[in-house]
């Protein structure tokens, strides 16, 4: 029982994030169904007065009144809702049908910023296989575009090492950054070019491909 009960705790731990998409997913479904129901009609109550002559001292007052307006009931479709989709989840992590249902990747990540002191341009590139094998990757290139003409450079110094062709196991990753600023200051009427694209291939000839990002929309500062 305490080992379930381990299992679930660290379950719960790992796939904080997805649970909590599918927690607000589940509460936004249920307010947007409310919304979408037909407003009640508020029953007033009406009253009927007799007017008492002094001959009719004994008559009682006749009061009428209209329905009793029904009170709210307790609404557990919410939480039971939760509860199914935080335990169906559980069990599909639990016998692997999510890896069926979505199928591992390769996750090639790259954000783009800017040196405090510097000003240059650099890219941080993460590089994660999820897949259930080995790949193997060659060397990164850095593809620059003015319209549609483009200028590629195969990158083979990072930070003094050349890391690639580089091998990966499933579950394993590899980041590094780029210093773009070296290229623009390096080559000859390069500064043209302000649209720039990260890309890389497996030694199986896949290829992995950033958007393109424009240089002047880089914000962010590190």
């Amino acid at each position: 029982m305490n080992k379930q009960i381990k299992d679930f705790t660290a379950f719960v731990k790992k796939n904080r994030v997805v649970i909590y998409v599918l927690l607000g997913t589940v509460l936004m479904l249920q307010i947007c169904s409310r919304g979408a129901l037909p407003p009640q009609r508020t029953i007033e109550s009406q009253t009927k007065d007799l007017t008492i002559s002094p001959d009719d001292k004994d008559t009682p007052q006749e009061t009428s009144q209209g329905e009793p307006t029904p009170k709210p009931q307790t609404d557990f479709t919410t939480i039971l809702l939760m509860a199914v989709v935080i335990l169906g989840f559980f069990v599909a992590q639990r016998y692997g049908w999510l890896e069926k249902l979505f199928p591992k990747v390769v996750i090639f990540k790259v954000d783009y910023a800017k040196q405090k002191a510097t000003g240059h341009l650099v890219l941080k590139v993460l590089l994660i296989n999820r897949t259930r094998e080995s790949i193997s990757f060659n060397n990164p290139t850095l593809a620059f575009f003015n319209g549609n003409q483009k200028r590629e450079f195969i990158i083979k110094n990072i930070g003094g090492q050349n890391y690639f062709p580089i091998t990966l196991t499933p579950g394993t990753g590899h980041k590094f950054n780029i210093d773009a600023q070296k290229f623009y200051s390096s080559i000859a009427d390069l500064e043209k070019y302000k649209t720039i694209q990260m890309i890389i291939t497996s030694t199986t000839g896949r290829s992995y491909k950033s958007i393109k990002w424009p240089v002047w929309l880089t914000f962010r500062r590190i």
